[in-house]
């Protein structure tokens, strides 16, 4: 008797606990039926909070690589990042938000490394720094702000090494 108790308080406790948890999955996915426009010959992968991407094949063993569009999204629901994929690697611009939706920082990826400029942003939306890159190497001006956009800080580099500061 007291074992057939226990198995249906199991039971019950099981059945409850998986329906919230499932509430739960549902309540931070409420709306995101995410389709992402893949290219031809590729299919959409993943979910929001690891990211959802698209990949394709590249050989007949099954092989397959990232190309195509990627976003992933914070627990509450909104974007925490989205950039394209081009053969397995990130290209383009790459944007990156905080949990309230704001953009924290953009990158531009070539082939998987830093590839053109990069920016980070203040809370307030205000550039906090912005480098350029060429091939993963810093190349150019760097520049530093105040959270009220003045420049703090400049320093010029000439493949990846400090060459002038101010």
């Amino acid at each position: 008797m007291q074992s057939s108790k226990l198995i249906g308080v199991l039971f019950l406790g099981m059945s409850l606990g998986g329906s919230t948890a499932f509430a739960g999955d549902l309540a931070n996915k409420a709306g995101l039926n995410i389709k992402l426009n893949c290219p031809a010959g590729s299919s959409q992968f993943g979910n929001p909070d690891d990211g959802l991407y698209c990949r394709k094949s590249v050989s007949t063993d099954g092989y397959s690589v990232p190309h195509g569009p990627y976003t992933a999204y914070h627990p509450g629901g909104k974007k925490s990042v989205e950039g394209q994929y081009v053969e397995g690697f990130r290209s383009g611009t790459w944007v990156y938000y905080d949990k309230s939706g704001n953009v924290t920082e953009k990158i531009q990826f070539g082939r998987e490394n830093y590839n053109g400029r990069r920016e980070q942003y203040f809370t307030n939306g205000k550039l906090r720094l912005v480098e350029e890159y060429v091939g993963g190497k810093r190349q150019g001006l760097t520049q530093e702000f105040s959270e009220d956009g003045k420049v703090i800080r400049q320093v010029r580099y000439h493949n990846d090494q400090e060459v002038a500061a101010k």
